[in-house]
């Protein structure tokens, strides 16, 4: 009597598993970016972050969407640890001899992973795993940058970092919610402001590209909100890639070669194809005087400064205009929302003839590879690299 074998059934997502993938990105992905992407799993959205979690806590749902919910989540969530909310700068392998440059190509795409698989196998937790709370983050705080993945696809050595930063931001108070006691102190104010410093745990990538010989280091930063400068994060990275390579190649990965993105400013804003202009500093020059509008950026969310009316006007009657700062939109497609680029540079940098280095660019919005790899695209494609 012979048995027909059947498949194993997929174990279900549970409640508790979604919850904390939710946890995970509300930790970075702002409310506007997540909001979409939830609702697209068939969960119930709320407000805000705070609403939902406490909806998907209570709501009741079919095994079936609370799996499907997890699996699109998780996906979301692991991929926005390596391209959402990053401060990414590039160095050119270019720059190095000749020799040290192929080692470190050759070790990227060969032993690398395997080099780091010891270390691995003691990392106190897995990307989605991360704690998220005071508590959970608590043991993490001031420790150096902890390496908790490693791969290689499509010509690129992933390598990411866990931390923690604090990060300060400032949100209104509701003064009617407060005690009778509490409203009398606060009653001649129209606003009341509270200032809130909390710890979030932070996924810093270091990337080596064998395809184009560059290093990208991306560093997680919270929109809208001050971060600590004690923890210098880029620092902290790069030493931790050079400080791997010297221990298996036998040199540092990077140190020259850190790419100048200012000279992508001007092309980018010539080009009415490269997105939207939403934010702009420059310096309008004219025969006699110059004018920076104070060093302050042009904001516009809806509108192309390229196509402004106003702005456009007001190029008419000056010589020359100087781009030294630039934010650029593009729309994605639902539910994403939309991408967004900004490479700040210095008014000062115009007056002096001098062009002060940027080396970072901020990018929001990515949720996946093709995302960021089209944004930092765009960037690269302005700047004239020299031959290999």
């Amino acid at each position: 009597m012979s048995a027909v074998p059947t498949a194993e059934k997929e174990p279900s997502a549970t409640r508790e598993q979604v919850v904390d993938v939710l946890q995970l990105l509300s930790t970075r992905l702002q409310w506007k970016h997540a909001r979409p992407l939830i609702s697209a799993t068939s969960l119930h959205t709320s407000r805000g972050w705070s609403e939902t979690l406490g909806g998907v806590r209570e709501d009741v749902y079919s095994d079936a969407i609370w799996t499907a919910a997890y699996k699109s989540l998780a996906t979301v969530a692991e991929q926005h640890t390596y391209v959402g909310n990053k401060r990414v700068s590039f160095f050119a392998l270019r720059a190095q001899s000749e020799e040290d440059r192929a080692r470190i190509l050759e070790w990227a795409r060969g032993s690398a992973v395997s080099d780091f698989a010891g270390v691995l196998r003691r990392r106190p937790f897995s990307i989605l795993a991360a704690p998220t709370s005071e508590a959970g983050l608590e043991p993490y705080k001031g420790s150096a940058p902890r390496l908790i993945a490693a791969d290689f696809e499509g010509g690129k050595l992933y390598l990411q970092y866990f931390s923690t930063r604090a990060y300060t931001h400032r949100e209104p108070l509701d003064i009617s919610k407060m005690t009778a006691s509490q409203q009398k102190v606060f009653a001649e104010y129209d606003e009341l402001i509270g200032v809130r410093t909390r710890s979030v745990p932070c996924f810093d990538t270091a990337v080596i590209d064998t395809k184009t010989d560059l290093v990208e280091v991306r560093v997680d930063f919270q929109p809208g909100m001050t971060e600590d400068k004690a923890t210098p994060a880029f620092e902290r990275v790069v030493g931790e890639l050079n400080r791997a390579a010297e221990k298996f190649v036998g040199h540092g990965a990077v140190g020259a070669g850190l790419m100048n993105l200012h000279p992508a400013i001007n092309p980018m804003y010539l080009d009415e194809k490269c997105g939207r202009v939403t934010a702009l500093g420059f310096v309008a020059t004219g025969k006699d005087s110059s004018s920076n509008n104070r060093g302050q950026l042009h904001r516009n969310k809806t509108k192309d400064f390229r196509k402004d009316a106003f702005h456009v006007g007001g190029k008419q009657h000056v010589d020359r205009i100087d781009p030294y700062a630039i934010g650029i939109t593009w729309a994605a497609n639902p539910p994403k929302t939309e991408l967004d680029l900004e490479v700040r540079g210095n008014a000062r940098a115009i007056y002096s003839g001098r062009l002060g280095a940027v080396t970072e660019a901020e990018i929001v919005g990515c949720t996946d590879d093709a995302d960021f790899d089209f944004v930092t695209g765009q960037v690269l494609h302005h700047i004239k690299r020299g031959n290999k």
